[in-house]
């Protein structure tokens, strides 16, 4: 009954899931989640989108493979911060892109919406936003720093900060949790999350991405200009090749 069908190459999602796992877990754990977090039904997601997902036979339950697995020692802010302090770079926050600040340098790199650059002349692609509720909540520690619910209920996890590296001793039992509901981008806009990577999105996307070729003073970036999930690994290692790339042009 829990056996997953060995015979079934997976085109979408759903059929991802029935091949790994078998339709009674799918049914318990993958599929009410992905429903949920996505907007849609996993047979309408590429397989990629679950193949995101791991899937193991031992007892590790870290979600990474990696061999290392950290977080910065002073956190993500700091990092950041020690990259933009360099005396070649002037940081200017809360501005408005207009297409006509390109004129003002040789090159630009736009971590923007690709679809909206070109007014959506191709269609729309589509998001999904998360919002964040934060909570104070008094007792026991969660039993790790991020539960997940993978049943219908709205939210699809809850994550407790103190539980990570580096992070300060909770006040008398006093913890900060943070419930994520995904939503449309209706409902929050102007915050993209997740790319919604179907067949129509692909070849949406990928017609921007021509188009963008064309442009050699621009070159797109992060999740919303290359349509693409990107984990924090691979976010830093994918713009580090781009930033290569463009100095040995």
């Amino acid at each position: 009954i829990y056996l997953r069908n060995k015979k079934r190459v997976p085109k979408n999602t759903d059929e991802f899931f029935e091949a790994s796992v078998g339709n009674t877990l799918a049914d318990i754990f993958f599929r009410p989640y992905t429903e949920k977090m996505w907007g849609i039904s996993p047979s309408k997601l590429s397989v990629g989108i679950g193949a995101r997902l791991p899937v193991r036979t031992n007892l590790d339950m870290r979600y990474f493979n990696d061999n290392f697995q950290a977080l910065p020692k002073n956190g993500y802010t700091e990092m950041i911060a020690n990259m933009l302090d360099h005396r070649n770079i002037e940081l200017s926050l809360n501005k408005i892109f207009h297409k006509d600040m390109e004129s003002k340098y040789d090159f630009s790199f736009l971590c923007i919406p690709i679809d909206k650059y070109f007014d959506y002349q191709f269609g729309v692609l589509p998001y999904r936003s998360i919002i964040f509720d934060n909570k104070n909540e008094f007792g026991d520690d969660l039993p790790s720093p991020v539960v997940n619910f993978t049943d219908k209920f709205k939210y699809t996890r809850k994550t407790q900060w103190s539980l990570f590296p580096n992070s300060p001793t909770p006040f008398n039992k006093c913890r900060t949790i943070t419930f994520e509901r995904p939503c449309s981008m209706e409902e929050n806009p102007g915050e993209y999350y997740y790319p919604v990577q179907t067949k129509k999105s692909a070849r949406i996307y990928e017609k921007y991405k021509q188009k963008a070729k064309n442009n050699n003073k621009i070159m797109f970036c992060g999740r919303t200009g290359l349509f693409r999930y990107l984990d924090m690994i691979p976010a830093v290692q994918k713009h580090l090749k781009i930033a290569k790339d463009f100095l040995t042009i």
